[in-house]
């Protein structure tokens, strides 16, 4: 048997799917051709050189593309093909006319009535491309009807410019004299290539036991192949046998590929590596005067790193193998904090590059985190793909062997009912505006995106750093297919007295925050309290009214009467009598003066407060008969009430008592987000409350 060529000389691949107008339209191309290039280009697979979409890239697709501009494509395919030393995989998928005793046109003016010398003459391509002296090897596909007659010359092949020292494959989807149907050829085979074939061996060529595979799936056509090989030595493979276990302990993705070439680019006699194997032999066979240079403890961290990857994705694997899909690789991409440039990355980028890229780009600055992202990123896909059961032995067998038990139930905890959450933070630093806005993402209680957008003293900065928090948020959430409902603004004192959140018209400048999204306002004064309040007495507080409504010790609000609030020292003298953090407080009028004071007094005393709307209620009485109503599911029934008024007309007049009412509020949320920025311990999901779990 001839070997195969594995070197590691970069390969090439152009897909061209060309589609007709109107009647002639192919159902499914476009999929089938974005499919068959995606398999082409995947590092496990294919290995082919992913450079994009369009003429200068590696797939080419649309309507009426023209003979031109195929010729065009296909001329920078082979030309990059040449410069890199490798061979060429070319892909055509369309209509194809002609065959039954003449050549084989591809359809690539848009209708297959157009005559013959508007369409590209396939055979003639496939002698010129086969035997341009500086490609060292062509493949090609042909999805067509009567693709069969795409077949070279035997003149062609022997005698040609390189005189029969080339190396030609080609696999095409039916006779010449058959139509072929539904893309299927190419279809089965990216399905063949993502699936592999068991027994055999590493690598799939265009022979016969992939043939034949084929056959066994495709059965409204009858698919073929010819293969010539003129060169001595290794001959042409078509993609990786993920089927293969010596490809699976061996392999590298593009993530480790990239960072191994650059780790190894300083070294001599470190050309060609590009397996462990490969690197393992070369680090072995080093003299003893080479081992202790930095550069090479470099590739040897790389090296037991690669470890950490291989058994992550072998178990990942033989867990939820049969599950994955790309939707899921994306969002638990996204709560695993990975980069955004890798979740919208398309394709998909693969599980072995989502797993290196979680191990080989982890923080340095702590060893305590070596392996954070990576548990992230195995709990999301526990929870994604199974949210209610218990681990999966071979994950709970994985965790306790790397030491991540603990980090990955944590996570798991954290990721309960992981609705998305977005927190706005209005930053003062202590002084009277407003510097910055920090969002933070969360799924869950895990926060797993954070930003923070400055904002100068202009009279319109804070919407608009708003603005932009929130588009950065729906930017992950759109690449995670995930929808934001709540949104948490907290902000200090002074903007409290100011307009709601909710009416603030962040979205483009005119748009009303609380129309469109959950608004509930969070006091800032557990993120960065007062001057002379300690931050560890703001969380006890914030912990001590939480214990208070877990107990039943408080049915609903305290409210204040005018007589509290008649001034400064009369409210002092009141807090000072009552537990810290023992009520939420009710206001159902504002005082004259010094409310500002009294607000801030309030909150350092618990977390908590509701007040009217507009300054005053005519009906107190009505007002905490509604607050007592629904206190079971505030702040809930409180979000609707404001969303209705907002919502309608001047004329309509919606009236609601709730929707007379502001607050902040706190319950268990807003507690673990403070005292996980604080980097205090965390209060139990136990712990959590009847109340804060309607």
């Amino acid at each position: 048997m001839t070997s195969l060529d594995t070197s590691a000389i970069s390969r090439h691949v152009l897909v061209v799917g060309a589609q007709c107008r109107e009647a002639e339209e192919l159902p499914g191309l476009e999929d089938a051709a974005r499919r068959l290039h995606r398999a082409l280009v995947d590092p496990d697979l294919g290995a082919c050189l992913d450079r994009g979409e369009g003429e200068a890239g590696s797939l080419l697709v649309g309507t009426a593309l023209g003979k031109a501009v195929v010729e065009r494509a296909l001329t920078a395919a082979v030309g990059q093909a040449k410069k890199d030393g490798g061979p060429l995989v070319l892909a055509m998928l369309g209509h194809g006319i002609g065959g039954c005793g003449g050549p084989l046109y591809f359809v690539t003016s848009g209708s297959a009535r157009d005559g013959a010398i508007n369409q590209l003459d396939v055979t003639s391509v496939i002698d010129a491309v086969a035997n341009d002296p500086g490609l060292s090897g062509l493949l090609v596909i042909v999805d067509t009807c009567h693709s069969g007659a795409a077949l070279p010359s035997p003149q062609a092949v022997t005698a040609g410019l390189k005189q029969g020292s080339l190396r030609l494959s080609v696999l095409f989807a039916a006779s010449a004299h058959m139509p072929a149907w539904d893309m299927n050829l190419s279809i089965q085979l990216a399905e063949l290539l993502e699936s592999g074939v068991p027994d055999a061996g590493g690598f799939l060529a265009v022979d016969e036991q992939l043939i034949s595979e084929l056959r066994s799936r495709v059965h409204t056509q009858e698919p073929g192949c010819f293969a010539f090989d003129g060169v001595p030595g290794a001959s042409l493979w078509l993609a990786h046998n993920v089927r293969a276990t010596e490809r699976r302990s061996g392999s590298l993705g593009s993530v480790a590929r990239e960072r191994l070439h650059k780790l190894l680019r300083p070294l001599e006699g470190a050309e060609g590596i590009n397996s462990r194997k490969e690197l393992r032999d070369w680090l072995e066979g080093l003299g003893q005067e080479r081992r202790g240079h930095p550069a090479v403890l470099r590739v040897r961290d790389f090296d037991r790193d690669l470890v950490i990857c291989v058994s992550a994705v072998a178990v990942l694997e033989e867990t939820f193998g049969g599950a994955l899909t790309d939707d899921l690789l994306r969002k638990a991409a996204a709560r695993a904090g990975l980069p955004l440039e890798m979740v919208v990355q398309v394709p998909c980028p693969s599980l072995r590059d989502l797993v290196e890229h979680a191990v080989l780009h982890q923080s340095a600055f702590a060893s305590t985190q070596e392996r954070r992202t990576l548990v992230h990123f195995v709990a999301a896909l526990a929870h994604l793909i199974r949210p209610r059961e218990t681990l999966p032995q071979q994950l709970a067998g994985w965790a306790a062997k790397s030491g991540d038990t603990a980090a990955l139930n944590s996570r798991l905890i954290e990721l309960r009912g992981a609705t998305p959450r977005l927190v706005l933070v209005a930053a003062d630093d202590g002084g009277e505006d407003v510097v910055r806005v920090e969002a933070s993402l969360l799924f869950g209680s895990a926060v797993v995106h954070h930003k923070e957008f400055p904002c100068d003293p202009r009279p319109d900065a804070l919407v608009s750093a708003l603005d932009r928090a929130l588009g950065w948020a729906l930017s992950w959430l759109g690449a995670a297919g995930e929808r934001l409902v709540p949104v948490d603004v907290s902000v200090p004192t002074s903007l409290l007295l100011d307009s709601p959140p909710e009416e603030w018209r962040v979205i483009r400048g005119r748009r009303m925050l609380g129309i469109d999204y959950d608004v509930t306002t969070r006091w800032s004064g557990l993120l960065t309290p007062p001057p002379g309040v300690r931050l560890d007495d703001m969380l006890h507080t914030g912990s001590q009214l939480l214990a208070s409504l877990q107990t039943k010790a408080l049915d609903g609000l305290s409210w204040l009467d005018s007589d509290h609030l008649s001034s400064i020292e009369t409210l002092q003298e009141l807090l000072d009598r009552r537990q810290m953090g023992g009520c939420v407080w009710g206001l159902s009028t504002l005082p004259e003066k010094d409310f500002a004071f009294m607000l801030e007094e309030l909150l350092i005393h618990t977390p908590a407060l509701i007040w009217p709307r507009g300054g005053s209620i005519g009906d107190s009485r009505a007002l905490q008969d509604a607050v007592a109503e629904h206190w079971e599911s505030l702040p809930e029934k409180l979000v609707r009430a404001v969303q209705e008024r907002l919502g309608s007309s001047p004329s309509e007049g919606v009236t609601g008592h709730l929707a007379d009412i502001r607050t902040t509020w706190h319950d268990a949320l807003w507690q673990d987000f403070c005292q996980r920025r604080a980097g205090r311990a965390v209060v139990a999901p136990q712990d959590v409350t009847p109340k804060e779990q309607a």
